[in-house]
C-alpha cells in the first residue's frame, strides 16, 4: 500500500484507510472513521514513518549496514508520498521552495552520520551547520507561507527541538549508550504524533465544510492506539535485524519492545481489567515477541526447519489466537475471521521484511517494510473504532480534566503550546524534500 493513495486529495475529500472492523457502529454517540479522524491518522501515518525511516538510515549509515541505501530510498519514498499535502496547501512554487530549502537538511543529515562514523570533526560540524541554516530558513519560509499564524521563533525552535531529537538518538546510538539511545527513539516516537493532531486540527479549523474536529477524545483515542501499533512494527524490524547481526544493542532493542508491551498491557487493563491484560501479555510474549527472536536467530544460523516453524506460529497459531481475543473482548465487534486474516496480514509483512533483508533483498524488504507499516494503522482504526463503540461514553466530547481515563491517554502533546506543535507541524514538510537532493545528486 502506498500512502499516496490514500493521502490525495488531503484537502479535498475525506482521507479513508481500508477498515478492519470499520463499518458503521449502531450508536450515535462518538466515532474513530470521521472525516478529521482519517486527515489526522494519515498525517501521524506518513510523520512517524518519517521519524522511524530517518532513525533506522543513520544507524544503517553508522554500521555499514548494506540495507543503508535502501533505507534512504524509503525516506524517499516516504517524502514523495507528502507532496500532494504542500501542493494543496502551497501551491506549486512554494513546494518548489520547500525543496530548495530542503536540500541542505537531508544532506546535513547524511554527512552527520557518516561525519560519525568517520571521526571526522570538520565535516561533523559542516553538517551541522547546514542543519541549523535548514532550521533557521524553513522557519522564515513557514512564518511566511502562513502569513504569520506560525510565528517564526516559533517554528525554529520547534524544528530546532526536532533535529535535537533525532540527532541525540543517533549520538547516544553512536556512543553505545543504548539504553539511553532507545529511551529517546520511545520519546521521539510519542512526540511526532502531536504534529500529526496539531496540523489536523489547523486543517480542520480552516475547511470546517471537509473536515470534522480530529482532535476529540474519540480521536486522541484512535491515535494513540496507532502510535502503540506503528511503534510495535518499527521496533520489531530493528530488534529483528539486530538480532540477525549480533549486534550490541540488541537487547536494548528488545528492551523497548517491553516498554511497547506495557503501554499495550495498561491499556488493556483499564478497559478489560487486570485478567484479560495478564492474558494478553502471555500470549503476545510467548506467541510473538519470543517467536520474532527465535526466527531472527534461526535465520541467522541458518536453521531452515526452525525458520519455518516460526514463521508457522507467527502467522498462524499467534494470528489466530489473537484474533480470537480480540473478537471476543471487543464482544464481535471485530469480525473474528477478518481480525485474524489482519493479524495474519501483519505477521507476513514482519516476517517477508525481514526475510528479504536477510536474502540480500533490501529494495523489496523496504517496500515491504512501508506496506506492513500502513497496515498498523487499519488494525488500529479497528481496534480503536470497536472500543469506542462498546464504551461510548469513555470518549464523550468533554472538557479536557474530563478526558476518558482509558490508559491509552489523550493527545501526546495536550501539555505543550498548540503553536509550539503547530511548528512542529512542519514536519509533514520536513520529509517531503527529502528526495530533492538525493535525485539531484544522482543525476549529477
Amino acid at each position: 500500500m502506498k500512502w499516496r493513495k490514500i493521502l490525495a486529495p488531503v484537502l479535498g475529500a475525506a482521507l479513508l484507510l481500508p477498515g478492519m472492523g470499520s463499518a458503521a457502529f449502531a450508536h450515535d454517540g462518538p466515532h474513530t472513521d470521521t472525516t478529521g479522524d482519517e486527515l489526522r491518522a494519515t498525517l501521524d501515518g506518513l510523520l512517524s514513518e518519517h521519524y522511524a525511516l530517518a532513525v533506522d538510515s543513520m544507524m544503517k549509515i553508522y554500521d555499514g549496514d548494506k540495507a543503508a541505501e535502501a533505507a534512504m530510498a524509503a525516506l524517499d519514498e516516504n517524502a514523495a508520498d507528502m507532496e500532494p499535502v504542500i501542493a494543496s496547501v502551497y501551491g506549486e512554487e512554494g513546494g518548489a521552495a520547500f525543496e530548495e530549502i530542503f536540500a541542505k537538511h537531508n544532506v546535513g543529515t547524511d554527512d552527520y552520520a557518516m561525519a560519525v562514523k568517520e571521526a571526522n570533526e570538520e565535516m561533523k560540524q559542516e553538517s551541522l551547520e547546514q542543519i541549523q541554516s535548514f532550521v533557521d530558513e524553513m522557519g522564515t519560509f513557514l512564518a511566511t507561507a502562513t502569513e504569520g499564524n506560525l510565528p517564526e521563533d516559533g517554528a525554529k525552535q520547534a524544528l530546532r527541538q526536532h533535529e535535537d531529537f533525532v540527532q541525540d538518538t543517533f549520538d547516544l546510538y553512536a556512543a553505545g549508550e543504548y539504553e539511553a539511545a532507545y529511551k529517546s527513539y520511545l520519546e521521539g516516537f510519542k512526540q511526532i504524533f502531536g504534529a500529526g493532531s496539531a496540523i489536523s486540527g489547523a486543517i480542520a479549523a480552516q475547511f470546517p465544510d471537509q473536515f470534522t474536529d480530529p482532535n476529540t477524545p474519540a480521536g486522541d483515542f484512535r491515535s494513540t492506539v496507532n502510535r502503540i501499533a506503528a511503534e510495535h512494527f518499527a521496533l520489531a524490524q530493528l530488534s529483528m535485524a539486530k538480532g540477525y547481526n549480533g549486534s550490541a544493542d540488541f537487547d536494548f532493542a528488545d528492551w523497548a519492545q517491553d516498554q511497547n508491551t506495557e503501554e499495550f498491557r495498561a491499556a488493556l487493563a483499564s478497559v478489560y481489567g487486570d485478567e484479560a491484560s495478564n492474558q494478553f501479555v502471555a500470549l503476545w510474549n510467548n506467541e510473538h515477541i519470543s517467536i520474532q527472536g527465535n526466527l531472527a536467530a534461526a535465520s541467522a544460523s541458518e536453521d531452515q526447519e526452525a525458520v519455518d516453524s516460526a514463521t508457522m506460529t507467527l502467522t498462524d497459531t499467534f494470528a489466530n489466537e489473537l484474533g480470537t481475543f480480540l473478537n471476543t473482548a471487543t464482544e464481535d465487534r471485530m469480525p473474528l475471521e477478518e481480525t485474524i486474516a489482519a493479524v495474519a496480514a501483519h505477521e507476513k509483512s514482519v516476517v517477508d521484511t525481514f526475510q528479504q533483508y536477510v536474502s540480500g533483498d533490501y529494495a523489496a524488504s523496504y517496500e515491504t517494510y512501508r506496506t506492513g507499516y500502513a497496515l498498523m494503522f487499519d488494525i488500529g482504526k479497528g481496534l480503536s473504532g470497536a472500543v469506542v463503540d462498546q464504551f461510548p461514553e469513555n470518549f464523550v466530547n468533554a472538557a479536557p480534566d474530563k478526558m476518558p481515563a482509558t490508559g491509552f491517554g489523550g493527545s501526546e502533546s495536550q501539555s505543550d503550546t498548540m503553536m509550539l506543535w503547530v511548528a512542529l507541524s512542519a514536519l509533514i514538510l520536513v520529509g517531503a524534500g527529502t528526495i530533492t537532493y538525493r535525485q539531484s545528486k544522482q543525476q549529477s
